[in-house]
């Protein structure tokens, strides 16, 4: 006999309508192998009148947070999208010992540590693993590896959006062109400028630190090159030197106990594992210094990726890890990367490649005149030779 699970669903939009359905679809399957049956108690949806055209009775709709958070699901869900109020559910959730999942990456950036706590003092679980990479199991990736190994670094593709127009950049859109084709295909926002600048990559990244170093992310002091209009001067001076641009996060020790975390495009080479992620896929290295890094790849926008990372936790261990739930390893501190790159540098029509800091590169953007309007830059991880104007 199959084990029932009530499961309370806040949010009933992309993300929220695709779990519904796959755990409709998915029953029979999940019944089998985890002798489990997920049964959705209270969907808390802005208008419960509304038919969404879903397998569900209506009557388990409701528009009432109260009535909500009164209903004494197994488990709670968020897939709001807004953190305010994933906010008040979850800290609602864990304080009454309820299970609580969710994919909201600026909660968990922002609140993840104090949540954490939360869960642990009413011992119950919080699960995030839906929050960074889409469908791409970074987080667990992560989990694993805590107590064994310490990484490296963690560096990746960790915006399906971005990803998506700088694969039709590359192809000759316009940027304009390429945000209008990821919002037809539901895989942007109407206002898409956490995508674009980087911002949304810097909340995953908090969280990937918090999981793999132990940086609470409120201490947490991230770098941040995004792109923006400039994107196909880019991305054409990153072709004559025989290279792609990606939109990369990365959290990298520097030193002991320390490391540097950043969000900047980087020109790598076309034949690179992450030249080869396009459109809306994700890529993620964990570098352990083995002879190759561990890597999880796969969708990290839309509806269903999404869904299926929230359904991974719904079926994770019995008794899933906090946080990083481990009470004696070592922790890092945040610091201003002290290393030397290579930089791109493209302006006034011509590009230029400098050995620089990333603080000192600033600087240097600064004296050009025109400020970051005007000048496009990435770090540059191609072996070429300099050009002339170097």
């Amino acid at each position: 006999m199959a084990r029932e699970i009530t499961v309370g669903l806040a949010g009933c939009g992309v993300v929220g309508g695709a779990l519904v359905r796959l755990l409709h679809d998915s029953r029979p399957t999940i019944e089998s192998r985890y002798g489990v049956r997920f049964n959705l108690s209270s969907v808390l949806v802005r208008d419960a009148a509304r038919d969404r055209c879903l397998p569900v009775s209506r009557s388990i709709f409701t528009s009432d947070r109260g009535a909500f958070i009164a209903d004494d699901a197994d488990i709670v869900v968020e897939a709001t999208g807004n953190s305010e109020a994933a906010s008040h559910l979850a800290h609602s959730a864990l304080g009454r010992g309820k299970r609580f999942v969710t994919a909201n990456k600026e909660l968990i950036a922002s609140e993840g540590a104090e949540l954490d706590s939360i869960a642990r003092a009413t011992s119950t679980t919080l699960d995030f693993g839906a929050s960074v990479g889409g469908s791409a199991p970074v987080i667990p990736l992560l989990r694993d590896l805590i107590g064994a190994s310490t990484p490296k670094s963690v560096r990746g593709i960790l915006n399906g959006t971005s990803n998506y127009v700088l694969s039709l950049v590359e192809r000759g859109s316009t940027l304009e062109e390429a945000l209008a084709s990821a919002r037809s295909r539901g895989l942007a926002e109407q206002d898409s400028s956490r995508d674009i600048d980087g911002r949304d990559v810097a909340a995953k990244l908090a969280i990937i630190a918090w999981v793999a170093f132990g940086v609470s992310p409120s201490r947490l002091e991230i770098s941040r090159f995004g792109i923006a209009t400039h994107t196909s001067r880019l991305i054409e001076a990153a072709a004559s030197l025989g290279g792609c641009v990606r939109l990369l996060g990365e959290c990298a020790v520097v030193g002991d106990r320390s490391i540097a975390v950043f969000v900047e495009p980087v020109v790598v080479a076309k034949e690179d594992a992450f030249a080869r992620t396009v459109f809306e896929d994700n890529r993620v290295e964990v570098d352990l210094g083995w002879t190759a890094p561990l890597s999880v790849s796969g969708p990290g926008a839309g509806g269903l990726p999404t869904a299926t990372a929230i359904l991974g936790d719904l079926l994770s261990a019995v008794s899933p890890r906090n946080g990083r739930f481990v009470p004696k390893q070592e922790t890092f501190s945040s610091v201003e990367d002290p290393r030397d790159h290579r930089w791109l540098v493209v302006h006034d029509d011509r590009y230029e490649v400098v050995t620089a800091r990333r603080n000192v590169l600033r600087d240097r953007i600064a004296e050009l005149g025109e400020g970051e309007r005007n000048v496009a830059v990435a770090r540059l991880e191609i072996l070429t030779r300099a050009p002339e104007n170097e």
